[in-house]
């Protein structure tokens, strides 16, 4: 039997996964997701079959003691997976079905109990939301006074702390740590949790009308100001989840952000490591 899971507004079915003690991520990680009834959006399907790309790499990347690399299959479908180095041995390979309906753990070789394989589902589920009419961003989801914004920043730029800030001194909810998601529900845009959330350990099941998208950089003093005109792509653009080698996933993000941006509007902290910058913040967002 299926397992069924609702993030955001998409239904997620975990197919074919075996029931046993190897397997125990399903009742802690997502248990707050699960429902009884649906038809998914999205099957996630266990079937260890792997695949061998036989082509260049579309994108590659080096992580500690792994590598990790994209392709393009014949039919459209997009694989990814996970080597280990230096022996560059297949640790996990999943394959995404071209309309992005179905994503397949197809190898898992790692000493996980598939906590592994459920992590690395980030490296592909957020492109899947995209067919989904879901739009996915690198930053910290937060919630405060019944209202959600985006906090976008490169890494190392301050916005986990900033985010905890407002955690800890205005009592306000991290949505998720690292990713931050969100629809339009035929009203306003909505921001949502995913179990997705990088390194960061901080996700909720909720969702929250979205106020705004806030662009993060250090500075000298706390200031927030409104971006707008031709700039605004500029400042939003970079921290959009989606692979800039694939056409299809870029015109759907495009025409999903720019319908994005002519409701949320988009502020620029720019601020140093103090409380002072939540308050600068807070008043920018109040005078929206």
């Amino acid at each position: 039997m299926d397992k069924l899971y609702k993030i955001g507004p998409a239904i997620l079915a975990f197919q074919s996964f075996p029931h046993n003690n190897l397997w125990p991520f399903r009742e802690w990680k997502l248990d707050s997701y699960s429902i009884d009834t649906g038809n998914p959006d999205i099957v996630v399907k266990y079937d260890i079959t792997p695949i061998k790309p036989g082509s260049t790499p579309l994108q590659t990347e080096n992580f500690l003691h792994v590598r990790r690399e994209m392709y393009e299959l014949p039919d459209g479908s997009i694989l990814w997976q996970q080597l280990n180095l230096p022996l560059e041995e297949l640790q996990l390979q999943f394959v995404m079905s071209p309309n992005g309906r179905q994503i397949t753990l197809t190898y898992d070789n790692t000493p996980t109990l598939g906590i592994g394989a459920l992590e690395s589902l980030t490296f592909l589920i957020f492109y899947a939301f995209l067919y989904h009419q879901i739009l996915s961003f690198h930053g910290v989801l937060i919630e405060e006074g019944g209202n959600g914004f985006l906090l976008c920043a490169p890494s190392g730029e301050g916005k986990t702390t900033h985010a905890r800030m407002w955690r800890d001194y205005k009592n306000a909810l991290i949505l998720n740590g690292d990713r931050a998601t969100c629809f339009f529900d035929g009203h306003q845009w909505m921001g949502f949790g995913t179990p997705w959330c990088g390194t960061s350990g901080e996700y909720i099941n909720r969702q929250v009308p979205i106020k705004a998208i806030v662009i993060l950089s250090r500075g000298v003093e706390n200031q927030a100001f409104p971006v707008n005109g031709p700039s605004l792509l500029d400042y939003v653009l970079p921290h959009v989840l989606c692979p800039s080698w694939n056409r299809d996933f870029t015109e759907k993000m495009l025409t999903l952000l720019d319908e994005f941006l002519k409701r949320v509007p988009v502020l620029h902290l720019q601020c140093t490591a103090d409380i002072q910058a939540v308050d600068v913040l807070k008043n920018a967002m109040e005078n929206l």
